[in-house]
Order: C-alpha cells, then structure tokens, then sequence
C-alpha cells in the first residue's frame, strides 16, 4: 500500500504512510488552501499513490475529501479535537482505532505491530531532538531535506538524516509556520545572510519536541494523548500557548528575528500571524510573513527576505 498523509494528526504509531512533501504535477484547485490544494491534486494525479489519510481539523482539511469522493482510492479523514482534556483524548482514541479498523478492511490485513512502531517513533524522534538541539553547527536546509526524505520511507527504514557541519555567522532567526513544502525558501533564506536556529514546524521543532509515547495501558489512548499534548498547532485553537512556548524558545536561542512562513489562503496560520505580531513588536522582535503561493514558490522573496536582515 502506498497511502499519502497529510499533517502531524495522523498516527505514525499504526501503520506506515508517505508523508505529502510538497506536488509540482498537475494542479487542479486554485484559490485555496495551497498546502491543501496540492495535497489533493497528487492524490488525484499521482497513480502510485493509492491512498490518502488526512485530518478535519481547519476549514481546508474539513473538505478536502469531497475533492476526492470520486476516486477509487483508500480515503481516510481523521476528526481532531480542537481542545485537550481527558474527554477529547478518549474521542480521538476512539477514532484512531476506527482508521485503524478502516485500514485492516480495506487492505486485508491485521495490524500487529503497533508497539515496536511506537518504541521506533520515540527512538527516532529522540535522534531528531538531538540534531534539532545542533542546528547552528549545520545547514538547515540539508537538516528539513533530509527529514522529508525520511519522512517517506516506511518507518523501520527510516534514519536520522546525516548533515555536514556548516557554521554561519549569520543572523539568528526563528521560523514558524505550517509542514514547509518549499524548500527551496530555505536556500534564500541561508543566500540572504540568516541562520535558522530554531523553528515550530511540524516535520522538525514539533516532531523533536514530542515527548516520548507510552506503551503500558490504553494503547490508543496512549497514542491520541501523545499527539494532541505535543507542540501545539493552530487548528487547536490554542494561540495563546503556541506564542509562549514560541517565544520562550526564540529567546532561549538568542534569535533576533521570526521569519514566519505559510501557505497562500492558510486561514489558520494568517489568524496566527496576526495575534503572532502584536506579542512580537512588544518583545523587541522583528518579524517577516512570506506567504508562499505553491508547493515550490520562493524566487519573489529574495528582495523582502535581504531588506528584512538589514532591519535586524
């Protein structure tokens, strides 16, 4: 099976999936949640793909599946909570098993190793805590290619990505924003004269950050406490603690800027930002949106990205 995920809701601890990365094939949604939009067009396009799982947890997942009501393929969405408490963790535990049940129907067979995948995960994510904690000694770009590289093979075949040391004097700054499908950003952000040394994306600081899943007791209720408890998303309604944790980190890193990073018509990042920059002004901070237009949008931001590391 091949099926293509879609955001860090969905539980790597049951079965293995190709995490979306990012789609130059044919596009065919616009004005739309681009990160969405090019999800949707690769599971449409892309025959190698044969399945797709995916959360309704904003406006732009909620609908994604009737863009795919008419494919063959597996099609899976997860509901998220919007809050964390002890009722929302059992809910979610709840649908996690229904996917799982879901994905043992459509694929003819029972999935059993559930716990050697969770001690793989905190294995992993333990390894990836140590190279995020290491990023001012490497190329952040080479870091985020080599954990999308990782991200897409099956979860016994997955390793730390191996980065060469590159030391920069460049000036600090910390990104934010959602899964970074655009690379390409980071090679102007680097050319521009910054050093990433920390950032809230889902595939690095959220991931580095998880704390490691349990397995004694309720497996699933395990699981569903260990995603909605990690670094939080925007789509959890939470801004307030998103912008502390955030914060707190920028300045334990010394950063002297925040780049912030999303994708055209993402509503739940835009609302962010905007509470995002008012927190930032009263710290001292300076800050930068680029809203990227597709999944390999960046050459508009080299003029933005130079005046913005003259300010700071």
């Amino acid at each position: 099976m091949n099926i293509l995920s879609l955001s860090g809701f969905i539980p790597e601890q049951i079965c293995d999936t190709v995490r979306f990365t990012g789609y130059s094939g044919n596009i065919s949604i616009s004005h739309y949640c681009q990160y969405a939009s090019d999800y949707i067009s690769q599971v449409l396009y892309d025959n190698s793909v044969d399945g797709a799982v995916f959360p309704k947890s904003c406006d732009s997942t909620r609908i994604i599946k009737s863009y795919l009501g008419e494919t063959d393929k597996f099609v899976y969405q997860l509901p998220v909570p919007a809050r964390i408490d002890e009722y929302a963790i059992d809910y979610f535990a709840n649908q996690i098993k229904s996917y799982k049940q879901a994905i043992e129907a459509h694929y003819g067979f029972e999935i059993t190793d559930i716990a050697d995948r969770i001690e793989t995960i905190n294995r992993r994510n333990k390894e990836l805590k140590m190279l995020y904690e290491n990023l001012e000694m490497i190329s952040y770009y080479d870091y985020l290619q080599g954990i999308h590289k990782m991200l897409t093979k099956p979860l016994m075949e997955q390793s730390t990505p191996q980065v060469k040391e590159k030391k920069s004097d460049g000036k600090r700054v910390f990104l934010i924003g959602s899964f970074l499908t655009s690379e390409n950003v980071l090679n102007v952000i680097e050319n521009s004269g910054f050093k990433v040394v920390g950032d809230n994306l889902p595939e690095s600081g959220r991931l580095a950050n998880r704390k490691p899943c349990e397995i004694a007791g309720d497996i699933y209720i395990n699981i569903a406490k260990n995603i909605l408890s990690s670094r939080l998303s925007p789509t959890q309604n939470n801004f307030s603690e998103i912008i502390k944790d955030d914060i707190n980190e920028i300045k334990s890193k010394k950063a002297q800027g925040v780049i912030f990073l999303t994708q055209k018509y993402c509503e739940a990042y835009d609302y962010l930002y905007s509470v995002y920059e008012k927190k930032l002004n009263s710290e001292g901070i300076k800050s930068i949106k680029i809203s990227l237009t597709n999944s390999e949008g960046s050459k508009k931001f080299e003029l933005a990205l130079e005046a913005f590391a003259d300010m700071i």
